[in-house]
């Protein structure tokens, strides 16, 4: 399981995020919908999403995966978007 260096500082409920089960990731997901629009929620959404795409398969990892990266990007997370970025690497259709 691979824990990434930039969040290694940040926000605690980020590094429990880092080691949870996929199952927990999605739960989590769904509490993060019911917050109220901020960039950390939306930072945490996009951080959580780019976990998924890293340990599912195929085309629901690649879904995870966009709406991670777009949610890297909207939220504004100075963590996120580089974060979205490495995580682009690990998918050929999307590299640059």
């Amino acid at each position: 399981m691979v824990v990434w260096r930039v969040f290694e500082h940040d926000d605690p409920r980020r590094r429990a995020l880092a080691a949870a089960p996929p199952e927990e990731l999605r739960r989590q997901l769904e509490r993060l919908f019911e917050e109220p629009p901020s960039p950390l929620r939306d930072g945490t959404i996009a951080f959580v999403y780019l976990n998924l795409a890293r340990r599912l398969e195929g085309d629901e990892a690649e879904r995870c995966f966009v709406a991670g990266y777009s949610y890297a990007r909207t939220s504004r997370d100075p963590q996120a978007r580089p974060l979205a970025e490495r995580v682009r690497e690990e998918f050929p259709a999307w590299r640059r």
